[in-house]
């Protein structure tokens, strides 16, 4: 790691997010990396893309194809 945050110039908060987001251990960090990851891979496409193209292929019904029938009551 080359990089360093002072003390002198970041508050306590901003010290602990930079420390957080440089952590291996880290979610933030593993969420990064995964983020950078899926980012540089061609093949990977994101929720809205796949949403698209459920859409323009009919790859999905929004409704069942059959419901029960309404119980009938009789008085």
């Amino acid at each position: 790691m080359g990089k360093k945050v002072s003390g002198k110039t970041h508050s306590k908060e901003q010290l602990d997010n930079w420390a957080n987001q440089n952590n291996p251990n880290n979610k933030a960090y593993k969420a990064n990396r995964d983020n950078h990851s899926n980012q540089l891979n061609p093949k990977h496409k994101t929720h809205q893309q796949i949403h698209n193209s459920n859409r323009r292929n009919k790859h999905y019904q929004p409704w069942p194809d059959w419901a029960p029938d309404y119980i009938e009551y009789d008085d």
